[in-house]
């Protein structure tokens, strides 16, 4: 991928500041696929970790978790479990939703790391993602009866492995809240039993209400200093 292209994937208010200078930069110092691997990862930090605080991350914690609370109400209710992974038709969709709401917070809890731990936090990104992925893409070929029940849980498992990778690296950063609850959700969800996908979806909801608090904090931590 060329500089320029991947220069694109910022958002606008970066490229006007920083963008000229970086691609004379990356011009006269062509970058290896490591350091382009390390832009990609930079674009998403920019993205979700803007100077002034987003809510993006925020939101698709707090309606993610709330989904997967509907979800395994309407899972708990019915008079026969369903077999495992223990989805039923009906609730596949408010599922899907859920997972990409996951995909954007567990990313963004990823990048809160920063350069910290380098290249182990830039794997567990990039394991957060594929799982995420691969477990959409299977909820999604679930709705079309395309898949069963174990591939289905193979790549939920993916995503739930990368995403307690995050938490570990988080927790070793000191940044222990989100860390914790970065464990605790998927170690619930990976319990066959659907009363801990309660757990799994109160656990996401937790740490959307405390990236809200750390937002807020530091909204007006930055008004203060303006």
């Amino acid at each position: 991928m060329p500089v320029s292209a991947l220069l694109r994937l910022y958002p606008g208010a970066w490229r006007t500041r920083y963008g000229g200078e970086m691609e004379a930069l990356l011009e006269e110092r062509r970058p290896d696929r490591r350091e382009r691997l390390d832009l990609i990862r930079g674009a998403l930090d920019a993205w979700l970790h803007p100077p002034t605080p987003s809510l993006a991350p925020v939101l698709a914690a707090l309606i993610g978790g709330g989904l997967w609370t509907v979800v395994a109400t309407a899972v708990l209710v019915q008079p026969a479990p369903p077999d495992w992974p223990g989805y039923l038709a009906e609730i596949v969709p408010l599922a899907v939703i859920a997972a990409v709401c996951l995909l954007v917070a567990a990313t963004a809890c990823s990048l809160r790391a920063g350069e910290a731990k380098g290249r182990s936090i830039g794997l567990a990104t990039g394991l957060v993602i594929v799982g995420h992925l691969a477990w959409i893409a299977m909820l999604g070929a679930t709705i079309l009866g395309v898949v069963g029940g174990p591939a289905l849980a193979a790549a939920q498992t993916l995503a739930m492995v990368g995403t307690i990778t995050v938490g570990l690296i988080l927790v070793r950063a000191r940044d222990e809240p989100i860390g914790y609850l970065l464990i605790a959700a998927p170690v619930a969800m990976l319990v066959p039993w659907t009363v801990t996908w309660l757990a799994f979806g109160a656990a996401w909801t937790a740490i959307g209400i405390v990236m809200w608090l750390d937002r807020a904090a530091r909204t007006g931590s930055s008004r203060m200093t303006a």
